[in-house]
């Protein structure tokens, strides 16, 4: 039998060397510009509540203020940034333990930590010091305040998800709904003075935030002025993007774990064994995943792997909690040793460039920053000026917000005009905005001047025959 608090030890110890190792990865991806949002803090051009719209997110800068407080205390350097973010990783793993010892045994405790260090968008996430992370950890301490019915702690603690960002706003509406079915059942009359109560100051503090926003901004949550991702789509389209959500849930190896909810539950309800604790955690994995997908099948905004983290930790525990009730001890095992390789293979499924391969939420973009770091070094090692490349997200990305660094140094955003403008082109596969055709004619006719490879990416700097 596997001790749990060792588990818990060992793969609190494993997310600890995982921080210090890859301490040097930069921040990457959307991260970059809540970076820079504190770099801005930090340089004292603009404060937490007086910035610039285009680093604008609606809610509260949470992110970037803790950033800057904790590089005020320390010092900015990646090493700080990473060693910030460690107690909210080791938080996770804590509240993810006591959720998981609500509901299982303890050597099944054990199987649900393994999961969670194997679950690839988590350990990913965990690596690139996400935006994703503190909600993550709000959202499993909220989880476990309920079911203790802590609601006076519950209180303080449920406006600072929801103002941390808009997925924080609607998860934590969805757990403000979960109270509610948790509540009615149990105290009828009363649990509407118990949701009020506990509820009413994250409602004063939203309406208070969201006031205040629309009369600095001009607009509450969407501007008209903000890039398209903030735009609705058709109805028409909205099945579309319920595929596209629905792929990313069972990604990078989870369409086993699902299979076995599925299937596992079904067998169960036949049996006429479904117990409240199945359906507690199948609550806690469904609701909230359902609200977002309502709320992200209607905008434009390609849904991230990252977005359903919180689903992936549950389910998780929900297929433990399967898991438990197969009284054959070989099946069980070996159920559980497929869905590690599921989970692990899945850092390594890499799909045709023209689909999203969601490079932020798997180990194999890891080799991806050690690649940007030859290409610089050689852009800077044979005087190749810069702003003569042309590039997409997230290559145009300034050093100063992603390294840290005390200099300027990016490329230029080919969005801004043809790619015939520019003398040279840096193409990477972690790319997902690039146009088919416009990157089939640099590959084509283009003049490959240096390229890189390593694992699953690559990094190639092609020179324009007509320049």
């Amino acid at each position: 039998m596997i001790n749990s608090k060792f588990t818990l030890f060992t793969v609190s110890f494993i997310l600890l060397i995982f921080t210090l190792y890859y301490s040097n990865i930069p921040f990457f991806w959307d991260g970059t510009l809540f970076s820079e949002l504190a770099c801005k803090f930090y340089d004292k051009t603009y404060t937490p509540i007086s910035f610039p719209p285009y680093l604008d997110n609606t809610s509260f800068p949470i992110y970037s203020t803790y950033l800057f407080a904790i590089w005020t205390l320390f010092s900015k350097t990646l090493l700080i940034s990473h060693l910030a973010f460690l107690p909210f990783l080791i938080g996770i793993c804590y509240e993810y333990y006591k959720l998981s010892k609500r509901f299982l045994t303890d050597t099944f405790v054990s199987f649900a930590l393994i999961l969670l260090i194997l679950e690839p968008t988590f350990i990913t996430q965990s690596l690139l010091m996400s935006l994703d992370i503190i909600p993550l950890y709000l959202f499993l301490v909220l989880v476990n305040l309920l079911l203790k019915e802590n609601f006076k702690l519950y209180s303080f603690i449920i406006p600072v998800l929801a103002l941390y960002s808009i997925r924080g706003l609607v998860l934590a509406f969805s757990i403000i709904i979960i109270q509610f079915i948790l509540l009615y059942p149990k105290y009828k009359k009363t649990s509407f003075i118990i949701f009020l109560k506990s509820n009413l100051l994250c409602f004063f503090l939203i309406i208070v935030w969201y006031v205040f926003h629309k009369f600095k901004t001009g607009w509450f949550i969407f501007s008209i002025e903000k890039n398209d991702g903030e735009k609705t789509i058709p109805l028409s389209m909205t099945f579309r993007q319920l595929l596209f959500i629905t792929w990313k849930l069972a990604d990078f190896g989870r369409v086993v774990l699902w299979l076995i909810i599925i299937f596992g539950s079904f067998i169960i309800y036949k049996r006429n064994a479904l117990s409240a604790s199945l359906k507690k955690i199948l609550l806690f994995t469904l609701l909230p995943a359902l609200i977002l997908i309502l709320v992200m099948i209607f905008i434009t905004n390609p849904a991230g792997h990252r977005y359903f983290m919180f689903t992936y930790l549950l389910l998780n525990i929900s297929v433990c909690y399967i898991l438990s009730n197969i009284k054959n001890k070989f099946l069980r095992n070996t159920t559980f040793i497929v869905c590690c390789i599921s989970l692990f293979t899945g850092n390594f499924w890499l799909y045709p460039e023209r689909f999203g391969n969601g490079w932020d939420s798997s180990l194999k973009v890891l080799p991806y920053f050690s690649l940007k770091d030859d290409m610089d070094n050689y852009i800077v090692q044979n005087k190749i000026a810069p702003e003569e490349i042309g590039t997409q997200f997230p290559l145009i990305n300034d050093k100063r917000f992603s390294h840290l660094t005390d200099s300027s140094f990016h490329f230029t955003n080919v969005w801004r005009g043809p790619i015939s403008n520019y003398k040279y082109y840096l193409q990477t596969n972690v790319i997902n905005t690039d146009i088919p055709e416009q990157i089939e004619e640099v590959k084509s006719k283009w003049i490959l001047v240096k390229g890189y490879k390593k694992g699953l990416v690559y990094l190639n700097l092609y020179k324009n025959p007509k320049n």
